[in-house]
């Protein structure tokens, strides 16, 4: 998908620029000001910029100087300019400060597509980490990681200074509770506010986790249903997120939209896979991962997290890893009583307890750069084993 910020105070323009490019692009609105602007393009790598020129909801007289200090920052900015077709000196002042086009401002639907869909054909595409980085958390049976993701992302924004957990957990989501925060503003708010979203509004509608400077956004608090939002939509507000937050930890949850976990898995520079010591559950992930597809470069970036591990058990952390072609596992103590007391007093584990076992390797998690991979080892039939079984169920 592509990536176009519009830098405009219309938030009209902004909508019909979304509508127009449904499916093609996520549009990022930017304040009409050079200083958020270049920051924003700092950290995002856009297919189009586009500067409004009107001189009351754009850059105005000052869209000269915008476009000036872009092409300085970045030679290769591809920008165009929403304005007026018919006044000829505008048109060509804009040229000549750098415009690779202008654009009517008050086109609209097919027309508006057509237009800025020959300036995206032969665009570079979007890399696939984007910009902020997204750290994906899932689960063959959705239930079990939603604390792990709410501890790991505690302590992934405290390291950081801030980030944001997306908590996609449903019938609706714990990490309000697990935290103490209140959340009034779910995913659906944040897809219909796409036109205007910015720092600004989330830092006022998001719960925020004072201790860790955690920002929360669920996809449901209680229970609504989800089904209307279009899986489109998900993907481009994650996109203007990741433009927002440093990091972007994201709990699938009950998300199960094939398309939708493709591209998260795609762009996800770290995955953890979670899962206790039951087939049960090694089968469930199986089948998520077949559905998904991953490429061998994906494979690599999953860990397969075994929670409540307890040596008695005779599923291995060894063979769960094996079963599903992954290179990468780590073992979480179980801690279950201390997981759910900490939950109902509101207060994360890993702050609350931080010597605890469950704590420290959590902690160490957290804090790992790129994973030591382990040799790939071939299943071997072993009738009715765990890796027989799993292939004839």
């Amino acid at each position: 998908m592509f990536r176009i910020t519009v830098a405009t105070s219309d938030t009209n323009l902004a909508a019909g620029l979304i509508a127009a490019l449904e499916g093609v692009a996520a549009v990022i609105r930017s304040t009409p000001d050079t200083g958020p602007l270049l920051e924003l393009c700092g950290k995002v790598k856009l297919d189009l910029v586009l500067l409004d020129a009107d001189p009351v909801d754009g850059f105005g007289t000052g869209l000269a100087e915008a476009m000036r200090a872009l092409t300085a920052a970045d030679p290769d900015a591809p920008i165009i300019v929403l304005g007026d077709e018919g006044d000829a000196r505008s048109v060509l002042r804009a040229i000549r400060a750098g415009a690779a086009d202008v654009i009517d401002r008050r086109a609209q639907g097919e027309a508006l597509s057509e237009q800025l869909g020959r300036h995206l054909t032969g665009a570079p595409r979007g890399d696939a980490i984007g910009s902020g980085a997204l750290t994906l958390v899932m689960s063959g049976q959705p239930g079990g990681e939603g604390l792990f993701a709410v501890n790991l992302a505690v302590l992934r924004a405290k390291a950081a200074g801030g980030g944001l957990l997306i908590d996609g957990a449903l019938p609706s989501s714990e990490a309000g509770a697990a935290l103490n925060v209140p959340l009034n503003y779910t995913i659906r708010d944040a897809v219909q506010d796409l036109p205007r979203l910015d720092r600004t509004l989330l830092s006022s509608a998001l719960g925020r986790h004072a201790p860790s400077g955690l920002h929360i956004l669920p996809l449901a608090v209680a229970g609504e249903e989800v089904h209307d939002i279009a899986p489109d939509a998900i993907a481009s507000m994650l996109l203007v997120l990741r433009a927002l937050f440093g990091e972007v930890i994201l709990n699938v949850g009950g998300i199960r939209h094939p398309g939708l976990l493709t591209e998260f898995v795609r762009a996800a520079g770290r995955i953890y896979l979670v899962a206790p010591q039951r087939f049960t559950a090694v089968k469930a992930c199986r089948d998520l991962l077949v559905q998904i597809g991953p490429s061998a470069q994906v494979l690599d970036r999953i860990t397969l997290v075994v929670e409540d591990h307890a040596p008695g058990i005779t599923l291995t952390e060894e063979q769960m890893r094996e079963a599903l072609g992954l290179r990468r596992s780590v073992r979480l103590p179980a801690a279950r009583v201390e997981l759910i007391n900490a939950l109902n007093a509101g207060r994360p584990l890993v702050l609350e307890q931080p010597r605890a076992a469950y704590s420290r390797a959590l902690e160490k998690l957290a804090a790992e750069g790129a994973p030591t991979l382990a040799p790939v080892a071939r299943p071997t039939p072993r009738g009715s084993g765990l890796f027989g079984r799993l292939r004839t169920s």
